[in-house]
């Protein structure tokens, strides 16, 4: 029923408790709130407002006329006006929300419910004042604004999805990396950007994504519009309700394949490097570059090693390749126009046929390429440290194609390991004969021989012998003992060992490697072979033997050590003996209690400076920054690269406050940096994180992510900057 006014009506059940006692409106508006208000019109279309207590209150009513239709505010009194004045029997219920200046002159938001009368000549208003409600819309409001202004600009790639992985929102890198429009993506399942094969490995980790585990960091293949599989790396957020529901995720991206390139790169290098130490055979470590390259690129590949004598290439390694072709083409001969191999074994050049079947160098070879399946090949000569010609390193296709700048990377990468393996294991080889040859005239060379005849006990040493310690021949006394005098103390009971064996068994030779001191107090390692004369009841009666110094030899395997260990571009330790030096760290942590901290570096925007300078350009500046590193580093720090533009720092003795305040100087040197590249100057900055090493650290790699993390978070507040963890 419409209520009249002098009577009282029961509350509308569609509005709430309005405003505080202290909104107060004067004469034709709204007066004092606190109560719930009622509105409705009589038959003449006088607009009344009534005062009525909250529901299950027995509080009086006060009734009272208010002409309250002037408190709406003009720009809103129009629409309310149009609502107000509808008539007949198509009125519906509707609501409405207005501004009104209360009796301080702020304006106020009020929401109108309107239901027509039971006899369709007035309606019934409830009122409910919504200020707060329109407040927070529009900070809420601003603040989407500001998010997705912000987001907008990042570089990173950001973008929300809901549980069923719909995705809500987009960032304009996103979009650019994918290839799709922002209206392409929203709406779309971010699964369909995410390769078959790793949907099981993506449901996994997003089914462990709850309340107590909201943060996440995964790792996954990604395709995009054109079909090109990248790396990305992401970082996922999750958004919960106040009842902990999951109700959207948050994923910011960066593209790793790069860097996954470069990690991939690096371990070839290093199990090659490894293999070469351990004294692998050459086919089997080249079968290891080739195979290393194929993983990388859709060509087959093949290494032929040049024989200078006859000047013909013969085949090393070519796994994938027929072997059919392969003993076709084993044994080919080198020269200007025959083949691509031939071509550049012949001319020390790059040869690169992106068509066999039109290309005249491979005129006399199609038959025999078309068998074997291939339609293009690049061939680069494989060069020794003194640039003669050592073989070839070949890249098949099964199309007419040309090389692009990532293949040109790699082409040098395998033939300057390849051109390593050769050059050792002939190296190898060759002191291998020679060591034979040595065998057969040890007793008649003068070469660092030596002679002892127990029925005497008179022992005789070679020229050689003593040139190789440093004395003139007779400097020191000659007798059995001098040898034992001079053997490095670390070796005398091994020696001893082996010598007595052979001396006391029924072998006559022996070999053993020991350090002889030598006269300017260095150790010189040498080989001693010898050789044992037996009376005819097999007692020792003339020992005779030869050294041969190993010094040149011992410091090749520990520059191949060191290989294995160094980055090549900046000379620091690479991430192996990094992690290794770390362990170290960590177990002297565990016995002595010492404090030690870890810094993880990386330069920021180093991507745009390779985009903009080149691969030059941002090697110029890894090797600038390296040096500004070492500058910064004391005698018992360590500094490793552990790929790309990522860096490690152990700063052993220091705590997390000292370890910052290093790493602040660092970073301040790093941003006064100007390197000179090509008559530009690059600009470097760094982000960093700490953290301290402790003793209940289980590995280097939980260590590791903890500094990891630091540095995430330095990344995130801007850049150029220090965290800690």
């Amino acid at each position: 029923m419409p209520h009249r006014p002098g009577h009282s009506s029961e509350p509308d059940s569609t509005g709430p408790a309005a405003t505080d006692s202290s909104n107060r409106l004067k004469a034709q508006c709204i007066r004092p709130a606190g109560a719930w208000l009622r509105l409705s019109v009589d038959a003449d279309g006088r607009w009344t407002l009534c005062r009525l207590a909250p529901p299950d209150t027995s509080a009086p009513c006060r009734d009272g006329d208010a002409h309250w239709i002037e408190a709406v505010i003009a720009e809103d009194r129009d629409a309310l006006l149009q609502r107000l004045g509808g008539t007949g029997g198509e009125r519906q219920p509707w609501q409405q929300d207005c501004r009104i200046r209360d009796s301080a002159g702020a304006l106020r938001w009020i929401r109108l419910n309107a239901h027509p009368g039971a006899n369709g000549d007035h309606w019934d208003l409830s009122i409910t004042e919504i200020t707060d409600l329109k407040t927070r819309e529009q900070r809420l409001r601003l603040s989407e604004t500001r998010y997705r202004a912000i987001v907008g600009l990042q570089s990173d790639l950001v973008c929300r999805f809901l549980p069923d992985n719909t995705i809500t929102f987009a960032n304009e890198a996103y979009c650019t990396f994918f290839g799709y429009s922002r209206a392409e993506l929203i709406g779309r399942s971010f699964m369909t950007l995410v390769p078959q094969e790793e949907h099981a490995l993506v449901d996994s980790m997003m089914s462990r994504c709850n309340a107590d585990n909201p943060a996440m960091i995964s790792e996954h293949w990604v395709v995009r519009a054109d079909g090109e599989r990248r790396w990305v790396q992401w970082v996922d957020q999750a958004i919960f309700d106040a009842g902990g529901q999951l109700i959207e995720i948050q994923s910011v991206g960066r593209d790793t394949t790069e860097q996954r390139r470069l990690e991939r790169r690096e371990r070839l290098r290093n199990r090659v490097l490894e293999q070469l130490v351990a004294g692998a055979p050459l086919r089997a470590v080249l079968e290891v570059i080739v195979e290393g390259f194929e993983q990388e690129s859709s060509g087959r590949c093949s290494i032929l090693e040049l024989d200078r004598d006859s000047g013909r290439l013969y085949t090393a390694a070519a796994p994938s390749l027929p072997p059919e072709y392969n003993q076709a083409i084993d044994g080919l001969a080198i020269g200007p126009g025959i083949g691509s191999c031939g071509s550049a074994a012949a001319t020390g050049e790059r040869v690169v046929v992106e068509d066999i079947a039109t290309h005249p160098y491979w005129r006399p070879f199609r038959a025999l390429a078309q068998q074997a399946g291939v339609a293009a090949c690049w061939s680069e000569p494989i060069r020794a440290s003194d640039g003669h010609i050592l073989g070839t390193f070949a890249i098949y296709h099964d199309h007419p194609q040309g090389p692009d700048r990532e293949d040109l990377e790699r082409i040098e990468l395998a033939t300057n390991l390849a051109s390593i393996a050769i050059e050792r294991t002939r190296a190898s080889e060759a002191l291998r004969i020679s060591e034979e040859r040595l065998s057969l005239v040890l007793r008649s060379t003068e070469d660092g021989w030596w002679d002892w005849d127990l029925s005497s006990d008179r022992v005789s040493y070679s020229a050689r012998w003593w040139e190789m310690l440093g004395y003139d021949e007779g400097a020191l006394e000659t007798n059995r003992y001098l040898w034992q005098l001079l053997i490095h103390p670390e070796d005398q009971a091994r020696v001893q060992e082996v010598f007595d064996q052979a001396f006391n068994g029924t072998t006559n030779a022996y070999s053993v490697e020991f350090r002889l001191l030598h006269r300017d107090g260095h150790y010189v390692p040498v080989l001693s072979r010898g050789f044992i004369q037996r009376d005819a009841d097999e007692h020792p009666i003339r020992v005779a033997g030869a050294n041969t110094d190993l010094t040149e030899r011992k410091r090749l395997e520990q520059r191949l050590r060191e290989l294995a260990e160094t980055d090549d571009l900046t000379g620091l330790p690479n991430r192996r003996r990094f992690f290794a030096e770390l362990q170290r760290e960590l177990d002297r942590i565990r016995r002595h209690q010492t404090p030690a901290a870890v810094l993880m570096l990386d330069l920021d925007h180093f991507k745009r400076i390779n985009d903009h300078h080149g691969h030059g350009g941002g090697d110029a500046v890894l090797r600038a920054f390296t040096e500004v590193l070492r500058a910064e580093l004391r005698s018992t720090d360590c500094a490793g690269r552990l790929g790309g533009e990522e860096f490690a720092v152990l700063v052993p003795g220091n705590d997390l406050a000292a370890a910052s305040h290093f790493a602040e100087r660092l970073r301040r040197h790093v941003a006064a940096l100007r390197v000179e590249y090509k008559a530009t100057r690059i600009t470097v900055r760094v982000s960093i994180g700490c953290t301290q090493i402790r003793h209940d650290d289980a590995d280097p790699d939980g260590i590791l992510a903890r500094a990891d993390e630091a540095l995430y978070r330095a990344k995130r507040n801007g850049r150029d900057r220090v965290e800690r963890a």
